[in-house]
Formats: C-alpha cells, sequence, structure tokens
C-alpha cells in the first residue's frame, strides 16, 4: 500500500513543480490548476530520458527529484494564492484518490490492475522490467517504437517503493485521475466547496475512465488527462485574451469601435502570457507524444483546429480575420519550437512505430502479430515465443478485450453496469435501465451543452467536438477495439460540461423557484446519482491481481513454445488474486497452456500429454516424478519430462489456453 501511494505522491508532486514553474516562465504569477497537466509531460519526457542512463530506476528518480526541487526553488515566494488552491484542491484530490482506489479496498490488497480483464499489463511490466534492468534481449514493445514514457516514470516512481513496478505502474495509474480532478477546478473552481470536491472527482473518473483504470490502461487514462487539459488550457486562454480595438461592419459603410481594451495597454505579465501562451499547450503535447506516440496528437491537433475555427466565428465583426491569424502566428510557433524540441528525442521511435500500430489496425488474426499480438496455430491455440507471442481468440486485433462494438452512449456517464462491455440488460439491471440512464444522460449533456454554447465558451466544446469526430472514424475504419479508446477520451470532456453546469447554484433543489427550475434540478440531481453509481460500479467490479511482478516466466517461454505446458501456482492467487488470466498469458508459448493448483504432491507422475511443467514458488524440488530442471528464472523453475510423454495434448477450450482439463491427472 504505502508503495503505491508514494508514488502517486511522486507523480503528483512532480507534476504540479513542475508545471506551475513553466507556466511562471510564461507569465503566470498566481497558482494555476493547469499546471498538474503542463507539468506531467515534462515530468514524462524527464523520467524516459533517464530511466536510460546508467542506474536507470534510481537515476530517473534522482532526475525527477532534481528537477522538481529546482522548480520549487524558483517557485518559492513567486506565486500568489498558493495558500487558497490548496484548502480548495485538497479535498477534490483526496476524494479523488479514495475513489480511485476502490479496487485495491475491494480486492483487500495493492497489485496489478485489470488482471482478469485486460492482459495488457503483462506486456507492460515486462517492457518496465527491461528499462529497470537492462536484462536480456529487448522486449518486443521496445524493438518497436512503442512509446515507453509512462513506463519510465512507473520505474522511477517505483524506485520510492522499493523497486517494486506493480506499486509504480499503481502508483502512476490512480495519479492521473487526481490530476485530472485537479486541473478540473480551472472551471470547477467557483463551486462550494462539496459540490466542486464531487463534480471534480466526476470529471476525473466518469463511467468510461473508471472502467479503464479498472482495467490498468494507463495510457488511454493519460490521454484522456491531456485531451481535457489541452481544452482547459484553451478555455484560460479564451477566457483572458485580450480583444484589441477592432471595427465592426453595420449596414452599408459604416462602421463603429468596439470598447477593447488595446494590446499597448496589457501589464507585462499579461504580454508575456500572450506571447508564450503556445509553451504549456506544448508541454501537454510531449506528454501526450511520449505518452501515445504521434497518435495522441491527432486530438490535440484535431482540438486547436476547432477551437480557432470557433473563436474566428465567435469574434467575427469584432476582429478581422486575418488580424486574429497574425495575432497568434507568433505564440502558435513558439509552441510548435518547443514541442519539436521536447519530441526530438523520441522522433525516430515515434516513426518506428507508427509503421507497426499501422499493421495492428489493420491486422485481421491471421496476419503477422506486432507489439506481441497473436497469431493462431491451425488448432486455434495462441503461441508465440520470446518477445512476440500472442493474445488468445478473446483478445484479438478487432475485439481486443472487448465481446462487440460498445455503445457511444456510455460516454454520456451513465451505464448501470460494473463491466462496460456489456450490453443493456447483460448484467443484473434489466435493459429497460440502460435506456433510462442513456434517455437521462443525454438530456443533461444536452441541456448543459446549450448554456456553455450560449456563453460563448467554445473551448471545452470545440475539444469534445474533434474527439468526437475522431470517435466517428475510428468506428468507421477502424477496429472495435480502437473505437472504444477513441470513446474514452470524450467522457470526460462531456462529464465537465455536464457536471460544471449541473452543479451550479443555481440548479440545487434548494434554489428551485419554479417549475423550469425544480425540473431542471430534479434532472440535476439524477444525473449525478446516476454517474455517481455507475463510476462506482466500475471500480467495484475492477480485478486485482499479483502484488508483485517477475518477468521470469516470459523469459523462459521460448523454451516450451508449441509444448503441452502446465503451470502451477498458488491456490490462494488462483482463486483470489485473479493469477490464472495473469499466467497464462505470460506463458502464452505453450501449446496448449494448463493453469492448475501446486498440490505438493511429489510422488505421482506428470498429467497425460504435458511435456514441461512451470512452477511459480521458487521451488527446488520436482512437482512430479520423472522431471527434470531444465531452467530457473526466479520464482519460476521449468520442468521437462525426462520419458516419451503419452496420452494426447489436454484438450483445452479452443483459444482460451487458462481453462483446460487436465488428462489422467
Amino acid at each position: 500500500m504505502l508503495g503505491t501511494y508514494l508514488s502517486t505522491l511522486v507523480v503528483c508532486g512532480s507534476a504540479l513543480l513542475v508545471g506551475q514553474a513553466v507556466l511562471l516562465a510564461c507569465g503566470w504569477r498566481r497558482f494555476s490548476w493547469l499546471a498538474p497537466v503542463v507539468g506531467l509531460g515534462p515530468v514524462i519526457a524527464i523520467a524516459w530520458g533517464a530511466v536510460r542512463l546508467p542506474g536507470e530506476g534510481a537515476t530517473a528518480l534522482a532526475a525527477v527529484g532534481a528537477v522538481s526541487l529546482l522548480c520549487l526553488i524558483a517557485l518559492w515566494g513567486r506565486v500568489d494564492g498558493v495558500r487558497d488552491a490548496v484548502r480548495d484542491g485538497l479535498p477534490a484530490g483526496v476524494l479523488t484518490l479514495a475513489v480511485a482506489s476502490i479496487p485495491f479496498i475491494v480486492e483487500g490488497r495493492f497489485g496489478v490492475l485489470g488482471t482478469g480483464f485486460n492482459v495488457d499489463m503483462s506486456q507492460h511490466l515486462f517492457a518496465a522490467d527491461w528499462l529497470a534492468s537492462s536484462v536480456g534481449s529487448e522486449p518486443g514493445l521496445v524493438k518497436q517504437g512503442y512509446p515507453l514514457g509512462p513506463h519510465g516514470l512507473a520505474v522511477a516512481a517505483g524506485e520510492i517503493g522499493g523497486g517494486n513496478l506493480v506499486h509504480g505502474f499503481g502508483g502512476l495509474t490512480i495519479a492521473v485521475p487526481v490530476l485530472a480532478a485537479l486541473c478540473s477546478l480551472s472551471v470547477l473552481g467557483g463551486l462550494p466547496p462539496l459540490r466542486r470536491a464531487l463534480a471534480a472527482t466526476l470529471v476525473a473518473l466518469p463511467y468510461l475512465v473508471a472502467s479503464y483504470l479498472g482495467q490498468g490502461q494507463f495510457k488511454e487514462l493519460l490521454q484522456g488527462l491531456f485531451l481535457l487539459g489541452f481544452a482547459l488550457c484553451l478555455y484560460e486562454f479564451r477566457s483572458h485574451a485580450p480583444l484589441p480595438l477592432a471595427r465592426t461592419r453595420t449596414t452599408d459603410n459604416d462602421a463603429r469601435s468596439l470598447p477593447r481594451p488595446p494590446r499597448a495597454g496589457l501589464g507585462r505579465d499579461d504580454r508575456r502570457r500572450a506571447l508564450l501562451g503556445g509553451i504549456p499547450l506544448a508541454a501537454i503535447a510531449v506528454g501526450s507524444l511520449y505518452s501515445y506516440s504521434a497518435a495522441g496528437l491527432a486530438w490535440l491537433g484535431a482540438a486547436g483546429v476547432v477551437f480557432a475555427a470557433a473563436e474566428l466565428v465567435r469574434r467575427r465583426g469584432v476582429e478581422e480575420p486575418a488580424a486574429a491569424i497574425r495575432r497568434a502566428a507568433v505564440p502558435v510557433a513558439i509552441g510548435l519550437v518547443v514541442l519539436i524540441a521536447g519530441a526530438a528525442p523520441e522522433l525516430g521511435r515515434v516513426i518506428d512505430f507508427q509503421g507497426n500500430a499501422v499493421k495492428v489496425a489493420n491486422a485481421g488474426d491471421s496476419a503477422e502479430p506486432p507489439f506481441d499480438r497473436p497469431q493462431r496455430s491451425e488448432r486455434g491455440h495462441a503461441n508465440g515465443a520470446g518477445g512476440g507471442g500472442g493474445r488468445d481468440e478473446r483478445f484479438n486485433n478487432e475485439l481486443g478485450n472487448l465481446f462487440n462494438q460498445i455503445s457511444p452512449a456510455e460516454a454520456l456517464g451513465i451505464w448501470p453496469s460494473g463491466d462496460f462491455r456489456v450490453d443493456p440488460g447483460g448484467g443484473a439491471i434489466p435493459a429497460v435501465g440502460f435506456y433510462v440512464g442513456i434517455a437521462l444522460g443525454a438530456a443533461a449533456f444536452l441541456l448543459a451543452l446549450g448554456r456553455w454554447l450560449r456563453r460563448g465558451e467554445t473551448a471545452v466544446p470545440a475539444a469534445l467536438a474533434a474527439a468526437v469526430a475522431i470517435y466517428l472514424v475510428a468506428w468507421a475504419v477502424a477496429t472495435p477495439y480502437t473505437a472504444a479508446k477513441a470513446l474514452m477520451m470524450i467522457a470526460p470532456l462531456a462529464m465537465l460540461i455536464t457536471v460544471g453546469e449541473l452543479t451550479s447554484p443555481g440548479t440545487m433543489l434548494f434554489s428551485a423557484r419554479s417549475r423550469r427550475e425544480l425540473a431542471v434540478a430534479a434532472l440535476a440531481a439524477a444525473f449525478l446519482l446516476g454517474a455517481g453509481v455507475s463510476s462506482l460500479l466500475a471500480l467495484g467490479n475492477a480485478p486485482v491481481g499479483p502484488t508483485d511482478y517477475s518477468p521470469g516466466l516470459a523469459r523462459i517461454r521460448s523454451v516450451f513454445e508449441r509444448q503441452p505446458t502446465l503451470v502451477l501456482a498458488d491456490a490462494g492467487e488462483l482463486e483470489g488474486g485473479h493469477a490464472r488470466d495473469f499466467l497464462a498469458w505470460e506463458a502464452r508459448g505453450g501449446d496448449p497452456v494448463c493453469i492448475a493448483r501446486a498440490s505438493g504432491e511429489r510422488e505421482r507422475r506428470p498429467p497425460s500429454g504435458i511435456r514441461y511443467v512451470v512452477t511459480t514458488e521458487g521451488e527446488t524440488e520436482a512437482p512430479f516424478s520423472g522431471l527434470e530442471l531444465v531452467r530457473t528464472q526466479d520464482p519460476y523453475a521449468l520442468w521437462e519430462r525426462r520419458t516419451s510423454v503419452d496420452g494426447l495434448p489436454p484438450d483445452g477450450e479452443r483459444g482460451n489456453p487458462s481453462h483446460c482439463e487436465l488428462v489422467g491427472s
């Protein structure tokens, strides 16, 4: 527990300090809740660069700590409003951290998030272990240019808890919603304390985000945070952007001047903010690139383009489009220079990754599988070796771990199921409950969106429109697995628009003065209750796997590739630790792989059809008679049958190696 929360503290603390220092350099003299998301990008880049130096994780932690300390020194006494910010932000941060910890609380332990729900964390742990130790050959993710910035930060953060990678990734994963809640206060900060904390927590953990946290999908959480933060930066710039004295056309050739403050009257800090406003956006984009590769920039770029178009329309008649473009050109150019400079060390890997990403996006089950994607043998079992290997049929390139295409209505925040993959009526709640939730979410969102647009708020709706457009493209031309990730990016923006409006003082039941106000207040209360319960269901259903991780099984699986293999595990880990799916994925080179509990009996013969046996608890004695020790990778030991293999291989469920029956056992 302590290691996970110390890792969270490292991520949140360093992001806050570095982000506020960046903002201070750009003219922000008062504390801003944009700091967490602005600082996270540079922190990820620093950790990724330092983890590849001698000392690996310790060096990365030292680098992050040193930069954070320098930023603290630079900030000391130069930033106003820190005490007020702590008072306003602490309840939201603590509440969000507590809610994000629900999977660990329900399971009664801290471990690998998502085991039994999504197997991807195994690959991330394997790659991070190589970064932390550089032992063995490069894993597939490293070779293929996969974005490993978050892995470097997880390695660094895990060092403070004794080098436990599970704690490092767990701390990073639950830190992301905390940072999202804090940065949302740049919009929600004017709410009363309790409503502010509740609204910020809902923005940080809407239903789909909670579901992805429950899978341990930290990359998607990070990209969603960067998109949210990018939109909030645009919101801040729009709210404080000076409009120069301009002319608006009326009838015929008459014109009048509008009373806007002239640019020459701006203070020094205001001029610096106007000139360097692209740098915070570039810092966010750097984090997106190091976390999600070039694909991450698509959301940010689209949001920027839609926002710019919306602003040109909004200011029509107040400022000539050519003048607005000229005024924005220098800040945008400075931001692009900073982005290119920050991305330069990663560009080679970005280029490598894009080619592999296209292969994955277009591949069917029979395609050659990059990124440790699966390839099925003729018998239907997943097979692969070493850094390659595959998913079984439950994790193919088309669906990933989904059952089918998920409903876009889930992005509205109300879906009364602990499993986001189910269709309406697929859980304990009847289908009508889902449709009522969809109607409630849609009504609340449309009401709130209309109010935002009537006020002329363009930044967050523009980012939402860009995310919706990308989702529609993904839905039309990509796989359901890819479309589901694109849908998740919509959820925080939609929730911010909805709760930002429905938690305002005028929508509370006790303040309603008319039937219309009473109806709006009732809608707000029902939505907040439904959205909150939905997120809690998703988090409460999230599985938590092993408390530690060793890459040993992944490193020895090339020995038993395409051979009938039995993995013996502790009964408690199988029953309560979700180890079955985790071990099946780690040992996926076997064909088939059977998972069974270790009985402790040493005299009986190996089960029929089994050639290799893997023990998982550091055993030094053969689990069956007639076995010979082949290889060890602590805590795993690989044993091979000395005599010929009798009988047929175990007849497991097609494509599902974790649930096969042992013949003759």
